[in-house]
């Protein structure tokens, strides 16, 4: 039998999906930004460019996701790194290595959901605390969730993000000998927490950093979590541009165009950065 040759189209279709028809979407929110194109496009036009220092609606989006992102992935970082380096044993019998994939299963919305149910303040816990008289109202109940800080945004992150993670740094360990080495370096003097800290946790991050970084991205950019558990003010980026591109005022969709554009400019460039460093961990690692 004659070996079945690979399709030709798929990788230029792949291609196209991957690379051209975001392309084509940054370019169109480019051009709706400068008033080229959209329902009320009349001309090349700087003052939307313009304008945009005087709109902090944008730079308070930005930062507020950079905090949400940053601390969620930073969170769930220090929890794997955690786990792995001081829970081998945990990590290796029992029902702890099962457990760690039912989140990874679940969609992002279910998670928001059970978290508003559970921490809001009408929700499970706010009502157990005050039948057992730990507050005297409803409203006596910390606020989680739909909090100006994203508490509650950033456990449903976290929440996400640790199991995959702990994961993630479990097979690095493995896979790197990291037991062996460690009772190596023990045998030359070195303690175990010298070894954690100098040896093991340098080399998960090194290896683990492109995804990481992945784990970043996608968090900077999640739409489901922070509709659901986040205020109407201040908002991520995603719910930001969304809610300006579906308002009724046919006039907010070139600010909203240059908004897109801008938070996609960003994610490409941290994706860029993303491929040198799986780039840089392949050499490594070969």
């Amino acid at each position: 039998m004659k070996p079945i040759k690979p399709i030709k189209p798929i990788l230029p279709l792949y291609a196209l999906l991957v690379i051209g028809l975001p392309l084509a979407g940054l370019g169109y929110a480019l051009l709706g930004s400068v008033g080229v194109v959209g329902p009320l496009a009349e001309g090349f036009t700087g003052q939307y460019w313009q304008a945009l220092g005087h709109e902090p609606g944008l730079a308070y989006a930005a930062l507020y996701s950079l905090w949400i992102a940053g601390a969620s992935v930073g969170i769930s970082v220090v929890l794997a790194l955690l786990l792995v380096l001081r829970a081998q044993a945990t990590l290796q019998r029992g029902p702890l290595p099962g457990l760690l994939y039912v989140p990874l299963v679940m969609p992002a919305l279910v998670v928001a959901f059970y978290l508003f149910q559970l921490l809001s303040r009408s929700g499970w816990l706010s009502r157990i605390s005050f039948r057992l008289g730990l507050t005297n109202s409803l409203e006596a109940f910390p606020e989680l969730v739909q909090d100006a800080a994203g508490v509650g945004i950033i456990l449903a992150h976290v929440l996400l993000t640790f199991p995959f993670l702990t994961l993630l740094f479990q097979a690095i360990y493995q896979e790197s000998r990291l037991a062996e080495l460690g009772q190596l370096t023990s045998t030359l003097g070195a303690s175990a927490r010298q070894f954690r800290r100098r040896v093991a946790a340098p080399l998960l991050l090194r290896r683990a950093a492109p995804t990481v970084l992945l784990s970043f991205i996608a968090t900077l950019g999640a739409y489901d979590i922070p509709l659901l558990l986040g205020r109407p003010y201040p908002q991520m980026l995603s719910v930001f541009i969304i809610t300006k591109l579906q308002r009724f005022d046919l006039r907010e969709l070139p600010a909203a165009y240059l908004a897109g554009f801008l938070v996609a400019a960003g994610l490409l460039g941290l994706i860029l950065l993303l491929l040198r460093l799986a780039n840089r961990s392949r050499i490594e690692a070969g």
